[in-house]
């Protein structure tokens, strides 16, 4: 009887346990969703960013959208799909040939969460290298600024219909394609890579392509560290993180 006590004992410690856990790694997932979505900030990082209309100098420096290019498809009247997967830089969108995954040219947005990922492997080191390329930022700052990345492309692709310009090619090894964006921003047609930046929120990173108005690659690239320049002078951004 004794025995019999004890196992049922034991059964029930090993089944509290089993709960304790689960329920611990479901907080922490809704924890890490809502850092990834914005929804809990971490205060002891702070990050400035221009509002529109309050930089005419930074606007100035921003490309003049034209689609000149026949190298290019270029699907109009796109949404953005609420995903997961969205960060600054890639997103899920609709258009009207259906449901696409695209990355950014020229621009990497830092990582908006320090994950591990099945198998134990993380994105620890790509934040490091994110946050030294941005200025020197730990992970912690550096995370910060992949969530306003985040929430600052969301905000523009959720206003109102974007378009799409892409030659369709892979990012390597994955689905998504490579492709410029243009949004609206002050009233005007603007790349949102040149946005993000513009302030502060990514780095000049990942695959060059010739603009959709025959710019060639290494001047995109060269006109991209003059913006990322001035938003290092103005402190946008990763540039004024503490």
């Amino acid at each position: 009887m004794a025995k019999k006590k004890k196992k049922t004992v034991l059964s029930t410690v090993i089944s509290m346990v089993i709960i304790a856990a689960v329920i611990w790694m479901k907080y922490q997932e809704t924890t890490d969703a809502n850092i990834r979505e914005g929804k809990v900030r971490d205060k002891s990082v702070e990050i400035t960013v221009p509002a529109e209309q309050s930089d005419t100098s930074l606007t100035n420096l921003l490309s003049v959208v034209q689609l000149s290019s026949t190298q290019f498809e270029v699907l109009k009247n796109c949404s953005l799909i609420d995903h997961r997967g969205n960060d600054g830089d890639s997103f899920h969108v609709k258009t009207a040939k259906g449901e696409e995954e695209v990355r950014l040219y020229f621009v990497d947005a830092p990582e908006s969460a320090a994950r591990t990922y099945g198998g134990g492997e993380n994105n620890y080191e790509r934040i490091a290298q994110q946050g030294a390329a941005m200025g020197g930022l730990d992970q912690k700052q550096t995370t910060q600024v992949g969530v306003e990345a985040k929430l600052f492309a969301k905000k523009l692709l959720k206003a109102r219909p974007f378009t799409i310009v892409t030659k369709r090619e892979k990012v390597y090894r994955s689905h998504r394609i490579y492709a410029y964006v243009i949004v609206e921003w002050e009233g005007e047609k603007r790349y949102l890579h040149e946005l993000l930046v513009a302030h502060g929120l990514g780095r000049i990173h990942t695959k060059p392509m010739t603009m959709p108005d025959n710019t060639s690659g290494s001047r995109q690239r060269d006109r991209l560290k003059t913006i990322e320049n001035y938003a290092k002078s103005k402190d946008y951004g990763a540039w004024g993180a503490h």
